[in-house]
Order: structure tokens, then sequence, then C-alpha cells
């Protein structure tokens, strides 16, 4: 060794307060960030996009919206007052203007979509609207059921921001323990 330097102490006991207070603002932040992903999940997941229509012969229409976490019943008439089906048709907000198609049910007491999600597919939109006036013009003693499900969209967006947002939370857990650590080591290094 040469004179006039010292050897180097350890900077592990050194850094141990530093790396107790580093992880715990790591685990905040981690909490912080969770926070978004947890509320737009399950608002995501909660997107009413499947709907069902269910007419009784002679009897009432039960209209329902449904998402993956809610079922509401959104109207309910007599079979006699459904007025019909029409296709709505609008163009797009997209730079190509493609024009884009939804059926609606329309009742004396106003009208109804039936696709949560509007379709770049006009014949799809005009079967509907074909099977509907056709088992309303004939019912013959059946029930009228139909049902559009656009929850899938709705499933992987709000899955994916929800199992990010619990992935955030498990890490701040892991980081808190990791805190809890550290600071018992350095008690017992002040204690020694």
């Amino acid at each position: 060794m040469r004179r006039g330097v010292s050897e180097p102490q350890s900077s592990y006991a050194a850094d141990e307060p530093r790396r107790s207070r580093t992880t715990a603002l790591a685990a905040a932040a981690c909490v912080l960030l969770a926070l978004p992903f947890l509320v737009l999940g399950p608002y995501l997941l909660s997107a009413q996009a499947r709907v069902e229509l269910r007419c009784q012969p002679g009897g009432v229409c039960l209209l329902f919206h449904s998402s993956w976490l809610t079922r509401d019943e959104v109207a309910s008439f007599a079979m006699k007052d459904v007025q019909g089906v029409k296709v709505d048709r609008t163009r797009a907000a997209r730079r190509n203007r493609v024009p884009i198609f939804r059926p609606t049910l329309v009742t004396a007491y106003g009208e109804y979509p039936l696709f949560f999600q509007w379709t770049t597919e006009e014949a799809e939109a005009t079967r509907v609207e074909a099977q509907l006036e056709q088992a309303f013009a004939n019912p013959d003693g059946k029930t009228v059921e139909f049902v559009r499900d656009d929850r899938n969209a709705s499933l992987r967006v709000g899955g994916a921001f929800s199992g990010v947002g619990v992935l955030l939370l498990v890490f701040a857990t892991w980081l808190g323990l990791r805190t809890r650590t550290h600071l018992r080591t350095e008690r017992a290094r002040r204690a020694a």
C-alpha cells in the first residue's frame, strides 16, 4: 500500500438509508402509476356492447344492454308498438370517409340501436334488418330473439389495462417488502 492513500471503506453501510428511501419512493410511484390503469380497466370492461332483444309473441319486448360487469334493461314495450327496423347510414370520421351502418329498432317510444359499434359492411346491417322485419311481420307464435355481442374489444383493452394495474401493484408490494428488509438491516447495523 502506498503512503497517504487509505483503503476504501465499504459503501454498503453508507448506502443503506439511501436504498430504503429509494425503494420506498419506487413503491409509492408504482402505486400511483397503477391507479389510472385500475380505474380505466373496469371502466372499459363496463362498456355495454352486448345488445339483446327478446319479444314474446303478442306480448312484451325487452331490450337489454350488457357489459362484462353489468346488464341493464334499456326498454320494455309491447310487440304491437314495434314500427320496424331501419339501417342508419353515416360517414365515418376517418380520412377516407367510408360509410358506416347500424340497424335501429323503431318503436312508438323511440329508436334503439341494435349494434353497439357501427359496421362498414352494409350487408351485415341490412341482413339484421331483413331478419327482424320478417320476424315481426310473421311472429307465428314464435319468440323473436336477437343478440349482437361486440364486447370482445372492451375485453381485450379493459383486461390489458386491469392486468397492467395489478402487475404494478404486485411490483409495488415487492418493493415495499424490500424497503422493510432494508430498514431492518439498517436498524441492525445501528444496534451493532
